[in-house]
Formats: structure tokens, sequence, C-alpha cells
């Protein structure tokens, strides 16, 4: 078993185009950009749902250290190999991690002009929870925030539309906050009136020397109109083909999140969510600049496994699809670390992909395909990338890439919440989190990672809050299966390991054990 664990260890390599030494930086893949409303839920003493928590808003509120952007491109794609223990059920765990980098700056980043309409609900229910205020507050941080060059209009909406003020670039910031203000709650909420009233005033032909962008702030229940979300997707996919984008704001402990996040994810745009008002300056000042401005338009990523291995459940984004994922449109992250920086949003997206070995030697993990295009550009952009290892036979062991132990935390991070999100049985959900509270800890004591400390805060308040359904289940009798049942633990070996296109490779948080390893092989 030793052996094998080495030779897997020691051996991993790729081959990938470029031969710059470019840094690199997150970006986000559209779509949800936190787990604010998951963090609500929790921090009002509720029990949060599994349609709360969305692998890519989790990951984008973790920043971890991008690889290199070296492949002499706008978007760079990197793959790396993870192998060790499952923090939910302690079984092998073999995970492919796919990160999109960019050797753009954002303390650099200058983006377009924008011609952006906001489009405002003002529903009966937006009084609860304050809403109504919560987004008056963001939109006040956005009309401060916005650049010269921007033009700005602004729709209301209940179950009838206003149009308050046409996109214009004279930008009166005391009387377009002024409008805002004096909104108040009142009637239904007719999302798509609303959401086709803001696509109009930007016209059959969007400008093509600004960003054309809507931004929809909602607490997301349609209860006047058209109902059906299949349909106001449908109706907006026609103004986004235009090349019109759209983002999405929700307020509100139980709006629909599939259709926010559905706009999102078609408009090319981000979903964010509005839990507090320090939220709402987070998303509208350090994140405007950001979430509004593609850097890649039509972003499509393959995997194909090679002979070493087959590829399972794919976590990272609701857009892959069997063996592929197309991202309508690819955003630069805010985040550049881990400290200094308020709030967690802009960390940047990943996915990663269930493996599992099938014992050959010297095959390969998999080969990795990215291809997109620039905006105002039709020409299309590749890069392949190939993972493999190949036994050496050498006695060498190397400590993994620090970003490779941070993206293997908060995978498993993940997991746990998800496997807790899932539970009917609310004992079981305390199980899996007692579980993945032991493992977190114990790799946080060595690692102390400040996003995956603030993940254990919400572990507690999510335990306190079951209370007494805290039963004392274990995992065990809940049913939580080896989800690596059948693998080969030899093959595996008993501890943890990475290794990446950029030749980092090593026991990911056990350097302990490596040590005692090395001692006893003297």
């Amino acid at each position: 078993m030793r052996k094998a664990f080495l030779l897997l260890l020691t051996a991993c390599g790729a081959q990938s185009a470029g031969n710059s030494t470019t840094g690199g930086n997150n970006v986000s893949f559209g779509g949800a950009q936190d787990l604010g409303q998951f963090r609500d839920i929790l921090d009002t003493g509720g029990i949060p749902g599994p349609d709360t928590l969305d692998a890519n808003g989790f990951f984008n509120e973790h920043f971890n250290a991008p690889p290199p952007a070296d492949c002499g491109q706008t978007l760079c794609l990197t793959p790396g190999l993870a192998v060790g223990r499952d923090w939910l059920t302690g079984a092998h765990q073999a995970t492919v991690q796919l990160s999109i980098t960019t050797p753009v700056d954002p303390s650099t980043y200058h983006r377009m002009p924008m011609n952006l309409v906001l489009v405002i609900d003002r529903s009966g229910s937006m009084v609860s929870d304050g809403r109504l205020d919560k987004v008056k507050a963001g939109i006040a941080t956005l009309i401060d925030n916005l650049q010269d060059g921007d033009h700005l209009a602004i729709v209301d909406f209940d179950d009838k539309v206003t149009v308050d003020a046409p996109l214009t670039a004279a930008l009166d910031r005391p009387h377009l906050k002024a409008l805002v203000a004096a909104l108040s709650p009142r009637g239904g909420t007719d999302i798509n009136a609303g959401v086709q009233a803001g696509f109009r005033l930007l016209g059959d032909t969007p400008a093509a020397d600004h960003q054309n962008r809507v931004i929809l702030l909602s607490d997301g229940n349609a209860t006047s109109g058209i109902l059906d979300t299949s349909t106001i997707l449908a109706n907006a996919d026609a103004s986004i083909e235009r090349g019109i984008g759209l983002t999405t704001i929700g307020v509100g402990h139980d709006f629909d999140v599939q259709l926010m996040r559905g706009l999102a994810e078609h408009g090319a745009g981000n979903f964010y969510f509005l839990e507090d008002g320090s939220a709402a300056d987070e998303v509208f000042g350090q994140e405007l600049d950001y979430f509004l401005t593609p850097l890649a338009l039509d972003v499509h990523v393959t995997a194909a496994p090679g002979a070493g291995f087959t590829f399972g459940e794919v976590v990272g984004s609701h857009l892959w699809s069997g063996s592929s994922m197309t991202l309508p449109a690819v955003f630069l992250a805010s985040r550049t670390s881990q400290t200094g920086e308020p709030g967690r949003r802009g960390g940047g997206s990943m996915i990663f992909i269930h493996a599992t070995p099938t014992g050959h030697d010297g095959a390969s993990v998999g080969s990795f395909t990215l291809s997109y295009h620039l905006p105002g550009s039709t020409e299309i952009l590749t890069q392949t990338a190939r993972l493999d290892y190949t036994p050496d036979g050498t006695d060498n062991l190397y400590l993994s890439a620090p970003e490779m132990a941070e993206r293997y935390a908060m995978y498993n991070m993940f997991l746990g919440f998800r496997y807790a999100t899932q539970q009917v049985d609310q004992g079981c959900a305390a199980a899996g989190l007692r579980a993945t509270k032991t493992a977190a800890t114990t790799w946080n004591a060595e690692r102390s990672d400040p996003d995956i400390a603030a993940d254990l805060v919400l572990l507690d308040k999510y335990l306190a809050n079951l209370g007494t359904a805290d039963t004392g289940a274990s995992l065990g009798t809940c049913g939580a299966s080896d989800p690596y049942q059948g693998g080969d633990g030899a093959y595996y070996g008993d501890g943890t390991m990475a290794c990446s296109t950029g030749g980092a490779r090593g026991g990911l948080p056990i350097a302990l054990a490596l040590l005692a390893l090395r001692r006893r092989r003297r």
C-alpha cells in the first residue's frame, strides 16, 4: 500500500500550451456569486434548504491562490488532481480541479462604459424584512460609484411598470437617488413585465461602444402576469441574444432562487443576495466594476478522462452537462487575497470532477479543452491541457502547492454543508455537520485559512439552530455511504496528494505523516 501511494504521489505531470510566466488572477463563471441567502437563514435562526446552497456561490466566497495564467491568452485553463480522504465519510477521494485564470490584474482593471437599466421590484412583499430598504441602500451606493461615460435608466414595477428615468448620460445623482428613495411597496409582482421594460429601454440594436446590461433587484416571487419560470427565462433570452446582459440581485428569505439565478445564468450575468446593508455596500461598491463587464463570452469547457481514471459527479456549475459546459460569459474576480478586503465575495469559480482510478500505471488523468471569444471579436481562442502521471520509481516526497490544499478544503466543506441541507432527518444533518467540523478543524489548525474559519462559524450556527433535533445520530445510521465504494484503497494510498499542470506535486495537509514515513524508510 505504501509503495502505490508513493508512486502516485510523485508521478504527476502535464503538458499545456504556452510558455509565459505571467501571474494569474481568478475568474467567475457568472451565476450565483455568494451564499448570502444561506448565511442569512442561519443568522436568523433558520434551517437552510438545499436550494439555498449553490456550489458556484460557495466557491466565490473563498479565495484560492490561482495558478499562473501562462498560456499566453486572456483565459487559461489549469487542471489538477487531489487524492485524499472525504471529510464527511473518511472514504478515499480523488478529485480533478479545473481552474480558469487570467493575466488581467484587478488592481489595474478598467471596465467599458455602461448603458445600465435598474429594474426595481416595489411589490407589497418588499416591505418584509426591510427588503426595499436594502435595495435602496444598494442603489445609492451604485449611483455613487458610476463612472463618467455611464448611462443610467430606472424602472420600477409591481403589477404595473413605471419608467422613472429614461436612459441618459446626465447623471444627476441627487435626483436619481431621490427617485429611488420615494419608492414604497405596493401591489403584486410581475417580474416578466419589469424585465422586458428594462430590455426595451436598451433598444433593438444595443450600442456597440457601451456594455448594455439590466440589473433586476427583487425578492424574486412572481405573483402577477407570467408566472412560469421557463417562460420568463425564454422571454429574457430573446433580448439577451441581442447582446444585453442581465444581472440579478435578490433579497428576502423565500424568493425563487431558481428564477433569479436562472435569469443571471441565461443573461451572461451574476446573481447576488443582499442579506444586510453591508452586503449592499460590498456588492455595489467593491464588486460593481467586476460584475458588469465580461472578460470573455461563449466559454466552452470539455473534460475527457484518460486511461487512468473515469469521471463522475461534477460540482461547481449548473451549466455542466455530460462532459462539458458552456458559459455565456466569465468575469474577473475581485478578490486578490484572503485578507485586507471587506466581505467574502469575489473569490472566483472552480469546477471539481469526482474521479475513480482504473488501476493503470503510467496513464493519463484526462484531457481538458477551453474555447471562447473576446467581447467585440468573433475569433475563437482555444487551449488544451493534458494531465498525466507517470510513476518514476523514486522516493521523493513533495509538499503540495498551497492553492491545491485550499481548494481541497473548500470542496470538502461544501460537500459537508450540502449533505446537511439534503437530509429530511435533522439528526442526520447534525451528524454530517459534526463529521465535517472535526475534519475541518483539524485541517485548519495547521493551515489557518480565514475562509475555512468563516465556514466553521457558519457550521456552528447551523448546529445551534438544529438544537434538540441533533439526536447524536451517526453517519452510519443515517445511510451515508462511501461515495468511492469499490475503489482500490491500495491504489489510492493512505494519505493525501495533489498534482497540477504547474508541476507542483505532493501531500496536501499531512506533512507530519509524510515526515514519519521518510524517517521509517531511512
